[in-house]
């Protein structure tokens, strides 16, 4: 489980990452990707996500997969709109 608390992303007790602007950034500093509107985004500005209704789209090599959002509540945990629990999810893991 990812806990948001602030603009820190922390799993496990330790500081995996941080929001800045629309983006997402691991503990390092490296920004992994970012979001706007209802896509995720990697670093390069290829969609890897999208938001339809109540689910999420991730694009894989071969096929799309389908999540619900109150699942992706579940593993990241914080007040902040439902894009960026799906960026955070995308990028990091849950």
């Amino acid at each position: 489980m990812i806990k948001i608390m602030g603009h820190e992303l922390w799993r496990g007790g330790e500081k995996i990452g941080y929001l800045y602007e629309n983006h997402i950034v691991a503990h390092d500093g490296k920004k992994l990707g970012y979001y706007s509107g209802e896509y995720v985004y990697d670093n390069g500005g290829h969609k890897l996500a999208h938001i339809d209704g109540n689910h999420l789209y991730s694009y894989g090599r071969t096929s799309e997969e389908k999540m619900e959002l109150e699942k992706i509540g579940e593993y990241i945990v914080g007040a902040v709109p439902e894009i960026v629990k799906c960026a955070i999810f995308v990028l990091l893991g849950s």
